[in-house]
């Protein structure tokens, strides 16, 4: 496959539990976005480990910053 028909691909990823179910692109986004909303820089991040408990339909997330500092939510973000 060549890099021109690499970037023609699309992929849609989605997490599926019971009858519920949240593409991984929305989750990343919320994610972002509440990272956004605590005045993070988010190319100043180094790490960002995202967590999905589908039982709960819940987000949890712990980012580090270059310098070494751990962001992370103590409040789920909930789908």
């Amino acid at each position: 496959m060549t890099h021109k028909e690499e970037k023609l691909m699309k992929t849609k990823i989605q997490v599926q539990f019971g009858t519920n179910g949240v593409d991984v692109k929305d989750i990343e986004k919320a994610v972002k976005e509440d990272l956004k909303a605590k005045e993070v820089v988010l190319n100043k991040l180094d790490t960002l480990d995202i967590y999905f408990k589908p039982a709960e339909n819940a987000v949890y997330y712990v980012a580090t910053d270059k310098a070494g500092k751990e962001i992370k939510n103590d409040d789920a973000i909930s789908f």
